[in-house]
């Protein structure tokens, strides 16, 4: 999903139910076991452990 063409916002749904929404691909860094994903305007970062990860959401896109 992060190098999707064109990229499509999306929701990182945890198992202890938190969600984090990727606005950007440049806002989540994907790695063998975590994915560190920026939030807040870059002054917050998440560490997420790919584990724990246990769905992904596509946000909608409304018509323009």
């Amino acid at each position: 999903m992060l190098s999707a063409k064109p990229f499509v916002p999306f929701t990182i749904v945890m198992s202890d139910g938190t969600h984090i929404t990727v606005k950007h691909p440049e806002n989540a860094l994907l790695m063998k076991h975590w994915i560190y994903v920026t939030t807040d305007g870059r002054e917050t970062a998440e560490h997420l452990y790919l584990l724990h990860v246990t769905r992904l959401q596509r946000q909608t896109q409304e018509a323009a």
